[in-house]
């Protein structure tokens, strides 16, 4: 069993069999998530993992080729959505800033295109209940976001 109930959290597995990293999420107090936790395939169990600097329900998450792990948008109360990104950096197990989206997105997709670059596809807008059909690209090497 993971260490906390959640939902609407992102996960991503983790390269070379390393785990499956589960962040952020809505719990049954409702409280928001900032906490990660990690997945171990060898012992079947969840450890706790770096703190995201930010707490996020509905967002995404993605890794690169180089390990490193991409949290995009989502909400930490219902309703103002982020166009935020976080990094965690696997060498240093730290989160840090990465580049804005062109436009704040939960609930959405994100796929690696290459080593440094995201796609990010669709989401919505809670505050005004928009679901978009819009994408973009974020370049983590230039620090940008395009409309796709």
């Amino acid at each position: 069993a993971m260490l906390s109930k959640r939902c609407g959290h992102g996960a991503a597995v983790l390269p070379e069999n390393q785990g499956v990293l589960v962040v952020g999420g809505y719990n049954n107090d409702e409280e928001f998530l900032s906490s990660t936790e990690l997945f171990n395939f060898d012992t079947e169990k969840f450890s706790p993992g770096p703190e995201m600097a930010s707490k996020r329900d509905n967002c995404a998450a993605v890794v690169l080729e180089d390990g490193r792990v991409v949290v995009v948008g989502g909400t930490a109360n219902g309703e103002d959505i982020w166009s935020t990104t976080e990094v965690l950096s696997p060498s240093s197990n730290t989160w840090s800033p990465g580049p804005n989206m062109t436009s704040p997105r939960a609930g959405c997709a994100a796929l690696p295109l290459s080593s440094s670059r995201i796609l990010i596809i669709g989401g919505e807008t809670f505050s005004d209940e928009t679901y978009l059909s819009t994408t973009e690209v974020i370049d983590l090497a230039s620090g940008t976001s395009t409309p796709g």
